[in-house]
Parts: C-alpha cells; sequence; structure tokens
C-alpha cells in the first residue's frame, strides 16, 4: 500500500540556526519594520517565519532561497528632462 499524500516529517531545525528578527534586520541591512512588513499575510511573496507566539524567528538558509526566488522589481525607464532655453527680452 503506497501513502503518496502522507507528509514527510521535515528535518528538526536547530535552535542555534534560528534568528530573531534584529538579527535578521541586521543581515539584510534593514529596519526592524521592514522584516516586519514582509513577514504580514497580505505582503505578495512573504519572508518564510516560524511565530513563536510573540517572537519572530527565522531561519536563514529559508530566507537565502527566499531572497534567491523572489521577483526583481521592475522599475520604470528614466526620463531626463531635457533644459528650457531662456528667451531674451
Amino acid at each position: 500500500m503506497s501513502h503518496k499524500n502522507t507528509p514527510v516529517p521535515a528535518a528538526p531545525l536547530p535552535p542555534e540556526d534560528l534568528l530573531p528578527i534584529e538579527e535578521l534586520a541586521r543581515r539584510l541591512h534593514q529596519d526592524v519594520s521592514w522584516v516586519r512588513e514582509k513577514c504580514r499575510r497580505r505582503c505578495p511573496n512573504p519572508i518564510p517565519v516560524w511565530n513563536l507566539g510573540r517572537h519572530l524567528l527565522f531561519d536563514w538558509v529559508q530566507v537565502s532561497e527566499w531572497i534567491r526566488n523572489s521577483p526583481r522589481p521592475i522599475h520604470a525607464a528614466h526620463r531626463r528632462h531635457k533644459k528650457q532655453e531662456k528667451k531674451a527680452a
């Protein structure tokens, strides 16, 4: 009998591999508020997070994968403004 839909238990995460939000913000060169915003469910591509009550913990390997797989933002083309010539009076 095959168990195709049985979830495979994930390897346990050692506690020393989990980062607090302050450490993750430092590694990403961002504010804690930026990291908190990227964890919200309404974010289109949220950072993988372990929510332990009030504490948000992050696995650096998963966050690195999230960065690698995140879509790059598309910026609008820059347009130069031409200087207007001064009219002689």
